[in-house]
């Protein structure tokens, strides 16, 4: 009956109005019908309109279009993150958000975006009559912006654990005990930061010690047996005390998984017993060689003895109460054995070489320290020798003095002058013992008391001289300076080596050109051919 009355009322309508509103329905019919239409035909890649993501509209957009004007646009708010840890010095610890430097998770919102949700609510959101959607924006911070913020709570926060340890003190063995540390659990920490949240709590765990009190009294009581009194030492009819205040210095406590071993320090223990067995030590000596005339002769090897206080002193830290304890000995192996100096090969005179001067100017005293330090020297089969590194660098603290060198055409006083006479003396000697020469410089003026250009210099950072020992047998240099003059000799094994020379050229009182020849044989094999040129200069004025 409501029904038909209404039906009555709206017959009672004046005509115009009940058209007008018959129109409007229609309309709104037709409207809606459009609307849904062009929903329908909407194109689906891209975002709907209205829609926001942040404060960046992105309505009409496609996906990688809005993407990258949220990552251009988008930005985090104005606010820090409060780092709360109750209690501790230097919090509440704020960290701007802006400082972590947070990326958009701009993919992601995008996503969502795209979604449009159910036909009827675009309908109405392209009628106007739905409000705008705003999806919203999560943040990235920058990983190493997060590691420093963690490392900077660390570095507040974190207690490292205390071991248990063991001390002597006024001839007190005693015990300090253990405490627990604490850490800042950083990968929670971050996961809590990722989320930019207005306040975190701090996450912390306990770090107990690696060392519990328990072992350290354990080391504790065994360290008191060891030291317990004085020790005994005994051997080859000898015998030494280790007082009780030596094994109390001499006592350590190494970590091992968990425990404290006691040991005693070797060198303490040695330095207490060394006095009562100094007749059964003995230094080692290196195998050497022994030159008679030509001939070349090698000095056995000797090997040295010493106490062995590693042993010592576990034999005493494991010894039953009041016990002696034997001493032990252990070899010191020599810098050379006797069958490494035999298979050097080292046996005989294979070249010898002569350069004079006059007695006894400042140059004399560098050729001769020179010659002393060189003496002895041994170049290995297949080696190269550099009379510099050989030398080092002349300095008086190495006993060399100034006498007259050349630099750059003249004479002038430098820290070992003369040395260029050891050079071309050994440069004569390595030459007629056949080994290959790598690199020499003559003089630049023609010196009388050297053969015609055959002859070096060197200086310290240049030039140099070096050799090579390209024979299958080491060489022993012997030098000699005497008051009159420097001799090198070079042993080795012959192996049939014989060295012919011929020198073409001669001083003619200025600018003059001198070669020469080697030819390095090996009984019938010729093993080299050279020449070598060199033009020297006028000599300067006296």
């Amino acid at each position: 009956m409501a029904h038909w009355g209404a039906v009555q009322r709206l017959r009672r309508l004046p005509r115009d109005v009940l058209l007008a509103a018959t129109a409007a329905i229609a309309l709104g019919v037709a409207l809606v019908a459009v609307v849904a239409v062009r929903v329908a035909t909407a194109p689906a890649d891209r975002i709907p309109p209205g829609v926001t993501i942040g404060d960046v509209h992105v309505g009409g957009l496609t996906e990688d279009e809005a993407v990258r004007a949220v990552r251009a646009l988008a930005r985090p708010d104005a606010r820090a993150v409060e780092l709360a840890m109750p209690g501790e010095e230097g919090f509440p610890m704020r960290v701007p958000v802006s400082g972590l430097k947070p990326e958009p998770r701009a993919v992601r919102a995008v996503r969502e975006a795209m979604d449009s949700g159910s036909p009827g609510r675009r309908i109405l959101r392209e009628l106007g009559l739905a409000s705008p959607r705003r999806v919203s924006l999560a943040y990235r911070p920058d990983p190493a912006r997060l590691r420093e913020v963690v490392g900077a709570v660390a570095a507040a926060v974190d207690i490292p654990p205390r071991d248990a340890a063991v001390r002597v003190r006024g001839g007190r063995i005693r015990v300090v005990p253990s405490a627990e540390g604490r850490r800042v659990r950083a990968d929670l920490l971050v996961r809590r930061l990722e989320l930019l949240p207005a306040r975190v709590t701090v996450p912390t765990a306990t770090v107990p010690p690696a060392v519990a009190d328990e072992a350290a009294r354990t080391a504790r009581d065994r360290a008191a047996r060891i030291a317990d009194g004085p020790v005994v030492v005994r051997g080859g009819g000898r015998e030494a005390v280790v007082p009780r205040e030596v094994l109390l210095r001499a006592l350590r406590f190494p970590a091992e998984e968990g425990r404290l071993l006691v040991r005693l320090h070797p060198e303490a223990i040695r330095r207490a017993i060394a006095p009562g067995f100094a007749d059964l030590v003995r230094a080692p000596r290196a195998a050497g060689f022994a030159v008679r005339g030509d001939r070349v002769s090698v000095i056995p090897a000797v090997v040295g003895r010493r106490i062995d206080a590693a042993a010592v002193a576990g034999l005493i830290a494991r010894r039953p109460a009041a016990d002696a304890v034997p001493v032990r000995m252990e070899p010191i192996p020599p810098q050379r054995t006797t069958e490494q100096a035999r298979a050097m090969r080292i046996r005989e005179l294979v070249s010898e070489f002569t350069t004079n001067y006059a007695c006894c100017p400042p140059r004399v005293t560098n050729i001769r320290r020179a010659a002393a330090i060189l003496d002895g020297a041994i170049i290995p089969a297949g080696a190269t020798f550099s009379l510099n590194e050989a030398l080092g660098e002349r300095t008086t603290e190495r006993g060399f003095v100034p006498a007259p060198q050349i630099n750059a055409g003249r004479l002038e006083d430098a820290v070992g002058g003369g040395v260029s006479q050891i050079a071309t003396t050994f440069f004569n000697a390595a030459f007629f013992a056949g080994l290959r020469i790598v690199t020499h410089t003559p003089h630049e003026f023609y010196i009388s008391r050297y053969p015609l250009g055959r002859e070096a210099t060197i200086s310290w950072g240049g030039p140099e001289l070096i050799v090579e020992n390209d024979w299958p047998a080491a060489v022993l240099v012997k030098a000699e300076a005497t008051d009159t003059g420097v001799t090198f000799r070079l042993y080795s094994d012959g192996l049939g080596r014989r060295v012919e020379t011929e020198t073409r050229g001669s001083p003619s009182g200025g600018t003059f050109t001198v070669s020469y020849t080697r030819k390095v044989w090996r009984g019938d094999e010729l093993r080299r051919d050279e020449e070598w040129s060199w033009t020297y200069r006028p000599a300067p004025p006296e």
